[in-house]
């Protein structure tokens, strides 16, 4: 949903300022491993664990294994600001605790009221819930297809589809997921993704 179109890899940051045992979510854990692993493979660029103090390091030995040496691969820890930045530009950092460029704070936008009433509508859900099956039917024997035949180039057949999926969920994403606070933001509304940074020089 925040991904722009043509953007294929995120970089995620798990901030561990101030972790202790307590703050220790296994099934947080193992369920962030167990999404990138079987639905997004090739989604995560790079994890950043930022000051992760003496304590993870025990938990990430036990953490280590659970995960396909692949996906262990993009773990990347930062004791401090100037390790982060070596990882990630400080034009897409905000100032306040990280001390990049990006002029940015945090501010919660609360639901309104009725905001997802078109989830009630479950014949339109249903219709483009059905629509949505046939378009997956499509892409499954297409890409079988495409297995079978590869000879080194994309089939455009294939990616047709692939653009149809992704337009066709933008239609269907009211009617069976919650507003979020990134569409509340204005980041993520219809498909399409706009991340904004005022950079200060």
């Amino acid at each position: 949903m925040v991904l722009p179109e043509g953007a294929e890899t995120v970089i995620v940051i798990f901030d561990l300022s101030n972790f202790g045992l307590d703050n220790m979510d296994w099934g947080f854990v193992r369920l962030f491993v167990q999404c990138f692993e079987s639905y997004y493979p090739e989604t995560l660029g790079v994890c950043v664990v930022h000051r992760a103090p003496f304590v993870f390091w025990g938990l990430w030995k036990l953490i280590q294994p659970l995960l396909d040496p692949v996906v262990a691969s993009k773990f990347v820890f930062t004791r401090n600001n100037a390790e982060l930045h070596k990882v990630i530009p400080r034009e897409r950092l905000p100032i306040n605790h990280y001390e990049g460029l990006d002029d940015w704070t945090y501010e919660y936008v609360p639901a309104v009221p009725g905001e997802n009433d078109v989830q009630k509508d479950t014949a339109a859900k249903d219709a483009l819930s059905a629509e949505r099956k046939g378009l997956e039917e499509r892409f499954d024997a297409v890409t079988r297809n495409w297995i079978k035949n590869i000879n080194g180039q994309n089939s455009a057949e294939r990616d047709t589809i692939a653009s149809e999926l992704r337009e066709q969920y933008t239609r269907m994403t009211p009617y069976v997921r919650a507003k979020n606070l990134y569409q509340r933001w204005g980041v993520a509304n219809q498909g399409k993704v706009n991340w904004t940074y005022n950079v200060k020089a």
